[in-house]
């Protein structure tokens, strides 16, 4: 994620639009974006997604640079894609090594106590996830829900959601996007 705002600023040229354009539609100042752009500022989860969704990219775009391992049928654990997002104690292992031209988007993501999306977010596609270890409060359509270890869930990812880790442990989560949006 070193890279995120010169591959930001480089989408956004590429396609050019001004960095207004783009604020307006991911709901942000140009002055913020223009300090993404610069490294700094740093997006939530939440931001980045409408910012990813305004330049039309995903958010893997943003952060992945190469094209390789696209067949690749098994990822080992020390080979995983780990991002993480700045200024959070939230983190995401791509359990594929790339999403280019597939299907699904299935994460192992870590959550620390206190910990979440910062606010509700939303874009086309389904999810579903299982909760391996700890507590998680997932908001769809404003309604709270509180799942617990095993707890699993399924939505359509158009409905505006976020989620947080109210406990004092990790939440460890396999969630999988349908079809790739990071």
């Amino acid at each position: 994620m070193d890279n995120l705002g010169k591959k930001v600023k480089s989408v956004r040229n590429e396609k050019k639009l001004t960095l207004k354009q783009v604020a307006e539609k991911a709901g942000c100042s140009d002055v913020f974006l223009s300090q993404v752009e610069r490294s700094q500022a740093s997006p939530s989860i939440a931001t980045l997604k409408k910012i990813a969704n305004a330049l039309e990219v995903s958010i893997i775009e943003l952060i992945q640079d190469e094209e390789e391992h696209l067949d690749e049928i098994v990822t080992r654990k020390e080979d995983r894609l780990l991002f993480k997002f700045p200024h959070t104690e939230i983190y995401s292992e791509l359990l594929t090594r790339n999403v280019k031209r597939k299907n699904m988007q299935p994460l192992y993501k870590v959550v620390k106590p206190g910990c979440g999306s910062e606010g509700l977010y939303s874009h086309h596609g389904e999810e579903m996830g299982i909760v391996i270890s700890g507590a998680l409060e997932l908001t769809v359509d404003d309604k709270l829900y509180y799942l617990k270890t095993e707890d699993s869930f399924y939505f359509q990812s158009s409905r505006p959601h976020g989620y947080r880790n109210p406990g004092d442990v990790d939440a460890v989560i396999i969630w999988v996007i349908s079809p790739p949006t990071f």
